[in-house]
């Protein structure tokens, strides 16, 4: 499995969108946007991450730190 979703750079880009310091139209977010559409199977795969995370965090499984 991948440690990441997103390189440093683009990690930087997402949340300035996020914290409304660039526009949904700025030309290197929209790289990034371009990236998520195209990956149907990138989408999917984070909320089933995300979902199996929740399930394991309710069952009170313990973080790994690394």
């Amino acid at each position: 499995m991948r440690t990441y979703v997103f390189t440093d750079r683009e990690r930087r880009i997402v949340q300035s969108f996020l914290n409304e310091k660039i526009p949904m139209n700025d030309r290197n977010l929209s790289k990034v946007r371009s990236r998520i559409k195209l990956f149907d199977r990138l989408r999917s795969d984070i909320f089933l991450y995300l979902e199996f995370y929740d399930s394991l965090v309710l069952a009170g499984i313990p973080e790994s730190s690394g």
